[in-house]
């Protein structure tokens, strides 16, 4: 549909009078005519009743006059758009607890310079996500993941505890001691499968839900843990300390569906880091 016809009908609404219309409109009053003749053609329907003084508008003109000027007002609005505004590109992404401020700091600065104007919708870590950032462990079935970084977990062990006298820990020195685990964590099974090299030996003292309440439980000296390296540089009231046997690690990536790579920043981000060696 041709944007004029609107806005002759416009005028015809406003000013009730064909000739004031095409002065409005800077066209002749025919033109007027035809346009209006030609908009109702195309809707089928009778929008103005013609008389002598004017026109009248009828209830199908009085239902057609706000679209009309929503329509023009989003038309006028598009060069100013286009020339002031620069466009923003949402991502909806999902952000996993207990990730270092470090990692996600230098994610999200990675991004801003690489890819410009995103407008970040940052939610908890969720399938319905465009894109999530957390452990490959938690890794949506169906989605693809792309590491980008790997930490180490690291024997922690409380102030004044006997073990903290040795330089490196044997894991027969793990035997008996009481230890606290965290079963929802991503690496409860890596550090199993290092206790269970005392052959089932070890003591558990607490199992906990959150690393939080595993580092609150190991300041408050119950027991032993392994933690992210990340996790617990910045506190004290244990000692990190370094052991001989297996390492236990956590890989932390980007889940994401294919669907998500028609999000043009999303299809940015992913070839940012495939491109590079992580973080």
């Amino acid at each position: 549909m041709d944007e004029r016809l609107l806005r002759f009908f416009v005028a015809v609404y406003e000013e009730k009078n064909l000739s004031r219309a095409a002065e409005k409109c800077f066209v002749s009053q025919p033109n007027i005519s035809n346009g209006i003749k030609t908009l109702e053609e195309l809707l089928n329907k009778e929008l103005f009743i013609r008389h002598k003084k004017g026109v009248t508008v009828k209830e199908e003109g009085h239902l057609l006059y706000p679209i009309a000027k929503r329509i023009l007002g989003e038309l006028n609005a598009l060069p100013e758009m286009f020339q002031k505004s620069e466009f923003t590109q949402k991502v909806v992404i999902g952000v996993a607890d207990s990730l270092p401020q470090e990692l996600k700091k230098q994610f999200f600065r990675k991004i801003t310079e690489e890819v410009s104007n995103i407008e970040w919708d940052i939610r908890p870590m969720d399938r319905s996500c465009e894109i999530n950032l957390l452990v490959r462990e938690w890794k949506f079935e169906e989605h693809l993941f792309l590491p980008l970084w790997k930490e180490d977990y690291v024997l922690c062990i409380p102030d004044n505890h006997p073990l903290c006298e040795k330089e490196l820990i044997e894991i027969t020195d793990l035997e008996g001691v009481p230890f606290i685990h965290c079963p929802p964590c991503e690496a409860h099974q890596q550090s199993l499968s290092i206790l269970n090299d005392l052959g089932g030996k070890w003591k558990t003292v607490a199992n906990c839900a959150t690393k939080n309440d595993v580092l609150t439980l190991l300041i408050a000296g119950l027991g032993i843990t392994f933690l992210p390296e990340s996790f617990v540089k910045e506190w004290d009231g244990f000692q990190i300390k370094s052991y001989n046997g297996p390492m236990s690690y956590r890989e932390v990536g980007l889940s994401y569906p294919k669907d998500s790579l028609s999000n043009p920043a999303i299809a940015s981000i992913i070839s940012i880091f495939s491109n590079q060696d992580g973080l």
